[in-house]
């Protein structure tokens, strides 16, 4: 039978716009963040959390732990995946019903009795993950592993044939005495300069191929100070990526913002016969060799003006060791204003790891302008997690970004699903709001828990749910044990019981 609801609701707002209009307050058994468990079944499917908690390192006593690690992680990156950046709000969280019920590790009904960890206790977590030795290591191979486990779960346990990789660096700005932040006269704001990777198949986050949409995801990240060279540290960082993406694709090319195309990285790619594209800053000597390449043809220009490739030879200029393919790009569009061709065209030049009978110049620049939509990605990881880089050490603000970036790969893979069942592109925060952020009401009905969400999520959901049925996580890699039975240990008595808000 179904359970009976606690109490007469409570009046909360009388609407004098319309006198039938009356708000009431009723139990806590509703939730406008569904979509946690739509997280929590993706991340079961995969066995995500379940292995990232294995490689952790848990200094606590066994008999005094109220939370595990795999409990305190998935409640901080489904609250990051949900939008919700700051460590204050899982102090309201902790009350949500579909939140408890998708992280409690427990098996049956009573997860719904359990209220979730508060902010200090996950505080105290950020710590153990950034001074426990090896625990920060662990949350950044987690990143190409959640990655490959979609990749493979959809593929068919294959390979694909080509991945790309895009590296940049992005600032964060920040305010307070956090350790190395500092002011970024370019940005002008004082900020951190993290330096990501992030695969994606062929080549394209947005492909309208079926199935080339699945398995892109940020595989890499660094926190680096506010006012570090963007190429500081460069080899180093692509050698590790190069290495983490080595089973994610059978051959993969790098997209490099110029930052990246100094002699130092370019050497070491040729040496590697690592295939690149890299747009290279200008200099009076790759002037002169644009200069002939400028003329306007005789006559009347088209209305949309010109654009192309010129196939400039080698060069090299006096540090490198190898030559590169050098190839201008002439861009000379008219002014949107008056429709008139600008005094003189606009140009720039590519550095292109290919030979020209493997990719033409043309190809090479459509290659490379892919990479705006990595570019679009980052702008999204910072408007739709934005994570808050707010403690006064720089190692707990590695950790909270590189969880936010854990949490960006698993709202993201459920994003791509969608994408590439229905077709067109959803911005991440479009898929929070309107498949995640979905009202629920929780019942207790014969031992079971229903909850029952908004209609207009309905069709989204079921989509999802068919998609992820259709997995089939490879045996490199362990089932996913899922809950298991344990003893129960009572919350603290200084422990809300109810919501408690912090104004």
């Amino acid at each position: 039978m179904g359970e009976t609801q606690n109490g007469p609701p409570q009046s909360v707002l009388e609407c004098t716009f319309n006198r039938a209009v009356k708000v009431h307050s009723t139990d806590d058994r509703l939730s406008s963040d569904s979509g946690a468990l739509l997280l929590r079944e993706a991340d079961h499917r995969l066995g995500l959390t379940e292995s990232l908690a294995e490689r952790l390192i848990d200094p606590r006593q066994p008999d005094k732990i109220r939370y595990q690690q795999l409990e305190l992680l998935r409640n901080r990156l489904y609250a990051l995946a949900q939008g919700y950046s700051a460590q204050d709000d899982l102090d309201r969280l902790a009350h949500d019903p579909a939140l408890r019920m998708a992280v409690w590790d427990r098996p049956g009904e009573a997860v719904l009795h359990e209220r979730l960890p508060s902010q200090p206790t996950q505080s105290r977590f950020v710590d153990t993950l950034a001074y426990q030795r090896g625990n920060r290591e662990a949350l950044r191979e987690a990143l190409v592993d959640w990655t490959h486990r979609h990749l493979r779960a959809t593929g068919g346990n294959r390979a694909v044939a080509w991945g790309t990789v895009d590296v940049d660096s992005f600032p964060i700005e920040v305010h307070g005495q956090q350790q190395g932040a500092a002011y970024n006269g370019h940005y002008h704001q004082k900020m951190y300069y993290p330096q990501v990777a992030s695969f994606s198949v062929a080549g394209d986050y947005d492909s309208t191929r079926e199935g080339h949409r699945l398995g892109n995801g940020f595989v890499h990240a660094t926190l680096r100070p506010g006012t570090v060279p963007s190429q500081q540290g460069s080899r180093r960082f692509l050698r590790e990526v190069l290495r983490k993406v080595q089973p994610l694709a059978r051959t993969v090319d790098l997209r490099l913002d110029a930052a990246f195309m100094i002699g130092e990285v370019l050497d070491f790619l040729t040496n590697e016969k690592v295939r690149f594209v890299g747009r290279l800053k200008g200099n009076p000597q790759l002037d002169l060799l644009a200069e002939p390449h400028l003329t306007r043809p005789a006559g009347r220009p088209p209305c949309e003006g010109y654009e192309y490739t010129v196939e400039l030879g080698p060069y090299r200029a006096a540090p490198w060791q190898h030559a590169q393919r050098l190839v201008l790009v002439v861009v000379d569009r008219p002014d949107p204003a008056s429709g008139q061709l600008f005094l003189m065209p606009r140009y720039f030049f590519l550095l292109v790891g290919w030979k020209e009978g493997e990719m033409t110049a043309d190809e090479a620049l459509a290659h490379y302008r892919k990479r705006g939509t990595f570019e679009d990605r980052l702008g999204e990881f910072n408007q739709a997690i934005g994570p808050h880089l707010s403690a006064l050490q720089f190692a707990e603000n590695e950790v909270t970004l590189l969880l936010a970036l854990l949490a960006y790969n698993l709202v993201s893979l459920l994003r791509l699903e969608l994408e590439d069942a229905v077709g067109g592109q959803w911005d991440l925060a479009r898929f929070q709001n309107q498949v995640l952020k979905t009202a629920g009401r929780v019942a207790k009905h014969s031992r079971q828990l229903r909850i029952y969400i908004a209609q207009s999520a309905e069709f989204f959901w079921s989509l999802l749910g068919q998609r992820m049925s259709q997995w089939r996580l490879p045996s490199r890699w362990s089932p996913p044990r899922g809950p298991g039975p344990r003893d129960w240990v009572p919350p603290p008595p200084h422990a809300h019981q109810k919501v408690v808000l912090r104004c």
